[in-house]
C-alpha cells in the first residue's frame, strides 16, 4: 500500500472531520521499550503492521521531509521538550555505536486505527541533544551498497564478485 483512499482524500479536500497524524516509533537493542509517538496533543491507540494494538504518545515533534525532486532523502525529525528519560536512552544506545536507532515513519486517519500509508523504516544519524530539544536525521539504508544476495546465500557472492543492486 502507498497511500489508502482514505489519506488521499484528506490530503486533497482537508475534511474538517478527518485528519491525518504522522507518527515515528523509535527502537534499539539497548532502550527500556520501544518509543512511539504522534504529533498531536493526546495519546491514540493505533494497530501496526503484525495485528498489534500500541498507544501513541502525544509529543512535541516536528518532522521536515524532504524537499519533491531534491537528492536528499533525510527526514529532519526535532523532539520539543525532550523528557530526561529520552535522554538516558540515547546514551545507552551510544554504548553500542555499531547498531543505529531505528524509526519507523507510519501516517493514520481519525476514525481508522489501521495505518494509510506504507511504513517507512529509517535509522537515526546526526543526534544532537541540547536543552531539551532533540534533533536527529533520519535516513534509509543506502541500498546501492548492498550486495545482492546476502545471508544464507551469500556463497552466490563468491561467484558473482560486485555485483550490486
Amino acid at each position: 500500500m502507498a497511500l489508502s483512499e482514505t489519506l488521499k482524500e484528506v490530503y486533497s479536500s482537508n475534511p474538517v472531520d478527518a485528519r491525518a497524524y504522522e507518527t515515528m516509533e523509535f527502537s534499539h537493542s539497548l532502550f527500556s521499550k520501544t518509543y512511539y509517538f504522534v504529533i498531536d496533543d493526546k495519546n491514540h491507540d493505533w494497530k501496526l503492521e503484525d495485528g498489534s494494538i500500541v498507544t501513541f504518545e502525544a509529543y512535541e515533534m516536528k518532522m521536515e521531509l524532504p524537499e519533491v525532486g531534491s537528492t536528499q532523502q533525510d527526514l529532519l525529525i526535532v523532539l520539543d521538550d525532550t523528557e530526561q528519560q529520552i535522554v538516558v536512552e540515547l546514551e545507552r544506545a551510544i554504548k553500542k555505536p555499531e547498531e543505529s536507532i531505528k524509526s519507523v515513519y507510519r501516517v493514520y486517519v481519525d476514525g481508522y486505527d489501521e495505518q494509510q500509508r506504507s511504513p517507512i523504516s529509517l535509522s537515526l544519524t546526526n543526534i544532537v541533544s541540547r536543552n531539551g530539544t532533540v534533533s536527529a536525521s533520519a535516513s534509509r539504508p543506502n541500498l546501492y551498497a548492498i550486495k545482492i544476495p546476502s545471508g544464507i546465500k551469500s556463497s552466490f557472492d563468491q561467484r558473482f564478485h560486485g555485483l550490486f543492486i
